[in-house]
C-alpha cells in the first residue's frame, strides 16, 4: 500500500493496487507485487551505476 508523503503524493489518499494471481501465471514466482511485472523485481538487486 502507497499513502502520503513517501509515496510521492499530491493528494493525500490511500492507494492499493489489486493484482489478480492465478496458478502458473509465473514461471518462478518470488519477490513482492514487482515481482509479477516482467523486468520490474530485479532492478534493486543491480549494482548502482556511477556516473
Amino acid at each position: 500500500m502507497n499513502c502520503g508523503e513517501f509515496a510521492v503524493q499530491t493528494v493525500m489518499h490511500c492507494h492499493v493496487h489489486l493484482i489478480p494471481r492465478r496458478k502458473g501465471d509465473l514461471d518462478e514466482p518470488k519477490g513482492g507485487v514487482r515481482g509479477v511485472i516482467a523486468g520490474k523485481a530485479s532492478y534493486l538487486s543491480e549494482p548502482p551505476t556511477s556516473k
